[in-house]
């Protein structure tokens, strides 16, 4: 039975090609190819072009987030253990395998401003005009004196660039690895900044799945999908940068009314750290590490409209003002969203 099953293994692996992946950890064998198009800028890797590419750990890595945030439960040591068992560990190898075929180069150039607002600077006592991509690209560009103006120092790949996704693993964990595969395509995203809208992508074929239910299930301790959970969706536009710049303005204009400009506790309770120049940030915050619990996300409708969307996934917290806050920042995106859905 053994030779038997090698046999079928090595010749599994003559015709897929893929001896790289070690079929021989699978027992179930189940592949699948995906031909996936960017719809928001992608950033990968650093200001060199050569680490721009999209790696199987950072594939596998945003999979394992996905998968916590639908499988994920308070028994925590039985979560970590199926866990290891499909993405592996420090102790065990992983039983999924992945392989990203690029089919276009990464850019270096501006992206689009976006919806322009007004903001005032107090150091410099003038007022100024900036984009919202900017504003959520924070930390990817430097601004420049010769030219006035913020320039990217970040590759990315653009949007309608194209990528395969070849995926190898055990058969037994299919339903879990492609549901955690279509909630990563219709809620978040690859690369820096995916909670700030950067990074989606879409996938041309139909997945499969049986979708999980989370009406009765409360929040855990960590990010993950429970009854309390919210989507908020906007209009179709003709563009990415449109969709984007309405969630994004959406976004920003409900963290800023949490409290009066030069104050950071409220806003602290939704993201940390928070950099500002010349602001006096309470250390806790401006060297605090707390991720917040929306996801901006960009969609691409049959149609080939672009729609916005924003996804809030609270969790277990020991402060109540943590939900006092987000509950105010809900009601201010609810006002500029076009629908509320509770159910995925």
């Amino acid at each position: 039975m053994f030779n038997l099953l090698v046999d079928i293994i090595n010749i599994a692996q003559k015709e897929a090609n893929m001896e790289e992946f070690g079929l021989d950890r699978f027992r179930n064998i189940g592949k699948f190819v995906f031909n996936c198009e960017v719809i928001t800028p992608m950033f990968l890797g650093g200001a060199d072009t050569q680490n721009t590419e999209l790696r199987e750990s950072s594939f596998k890595g945003v999979l394992r987030f996905w998968w916590r945030a639908l499988c994920g439960s308070s028994d925590i040591k039985e979560m970590r253990r199926k866990e290891s068992e499909i993405f592996g560990s420090t102790e065990k190898k992983s039983n999924i395998s992945i392989r990203v075929e690029t089919k276009s180069k990464p850019k270096e150039e501006n992206l689009p401003k976006g919806e322009i607002f007004k903001v005032f600077s107090k150091s410099k006592n003038r007022e100024f005009r900036l984009g919202v991509i900017d504003y959520l690209a924070y930390g990817f560009y430097e601004y420049k004196k010769e030219v006035r103006s913020n320039v990217y120092i970040r590759h990315f790949f653009d949007s309608k660039s194209e990528f395969s996704l070849n995926l190898i693993f055990d058969k037994e964990y299919e339903n879990e690895i492609l549901t955690s595969l279509y909630f990563l395509t219709n809620y978040g995203g690859l690369g820096s900044r995916s909670r700030n809208g950067f990074g989606c992508f879409s996938i041309h074929e139909d997945l499969k799945i049986d979708k999980p239910d989370f009406k009765n299930k409360d929040m855990l301790s960590f990010t993950a999908f429970s009854k309390s959970s919210k989507l908020f969706v906007f209009n179709t536009h003709d563009k990415w940068v449109d969709a984007l710049s309405e969630i994004g303005m959406a976004y920003r204009e409900a963290r800023l009314s949490l409290e009066n400009k030069h104050n950071f506790e409220k806003r602290g309770m939704v993201a940390k750290p928070i950099e500002a120049k010349y602001e006096n940030i309470p250390p806790h915050i401006k060297n605090g590490r707390h991720a917040k619990s929306y996801f901006l996300h960009v969609s691409k409708t049959k149609d080939g409209k672009y729609q916005g969307q924003i996804l809030y996934l609270p969790y277990k917290h020991k402060e109540r003002e943590y939900f006092n806050v987000y509950d105010e920042m809900n009601k201010t995106i609810e006002k500029k969203a076009k629908e509320v859905k509770h159910e995925f």
